[in-house]
């Protein structure tokens, strides 16, 4: 059986794990919280609380700076991040301060109660296929042929997007400009990888000819 406790600040999206994790006969919600002060108010040792599901952007402590404050009380406790974050440098941080997991906000309910059943038994990984991916890339050898040198930081964080599988409407709200100025950027990544369609880039990702 699966203790779990949810740390999560938006109001929708807590009400909606509360309510799904309520009637899962295999995962019960001891402790939903939304912040980690409040974790450590109402947390108590009796729930013996063994996997916790843990945003990051929070007000207050943030979930990475609430890592090690969770471990104290939960040194045993699987501390999985779910989050929507997907960049090299909040997902290295959260395991360098000792996250177990780092799974990326998708709405699926039963694929993440699935997961969490599987990291329990021991038995699956708490990564995001997109979160492994990058982690795997970081580690593999770099040649000039893999780094796109000339896309500059807004193309390549607009390629990551899309590699990740975002629309354009979503990669445009992502990062704070209209869906024109996405089509505009995209041009430019096209031009200079030398490619006509999102599908190649993808291709050249997978294949680990581009590092993004």
């Amino acid at each position: 059986m699966i203790n779990l406790a949810i740390i999560e600040d938006d109001p929708m999206l807590r009400e909606e794990l509360n309510e799904f994790f309520a009637k899962h006969e295999r995962i019960h919600c001891i402790l939903v919280v939304d912040s980690i002060a409040r974790f450590r108010q109402f947390f108590r040792e009796f729930m013996q609380i063994n996997v916790v599901l843990l945003d990051i952007n929070m007000p207050g402590i943030s979930g990475i700076d609430g890592i090690p404050i969770i471990r104290r009380l939960l040194p045993g406790a699987e501390i999985i991040m779910h989050t929507v974050n997907n960049d090299y440098d909040t997902i290295f941080k959260c395991i360098c301060a000792g996250a177990n997991g780092y799974l990326l906000k998708d709405g699926d309910l039963q694929k993440l109660a699935d997961t969490l059943i599987e990291i329990e038994k021991n038995e699956g990984s708490a990564l995001s296929p997109s979160v492994a991916r990058r982690i795997l890339s970081y580690f593999q050898p770099r040649t000039a042929q893999q780094h796109p040198e000339s896309l500059n930081e807004q193309e390549l964080k607009i390629s990551r997007l899309l590699v990740d599988g975002l629309s354009y409407q979503e990669v445009a709200d992502a990062i704070n400009i209209t869906v024109n100025g996405v089509r505009y950027h995209i041009k430019n990544i096209y031009a200079k990888l030398h490619i006509k369609s999102k599908g190649e880039l993808l291709k050249r990702y997978r294949e680990g000819r581009i590092d993004l």
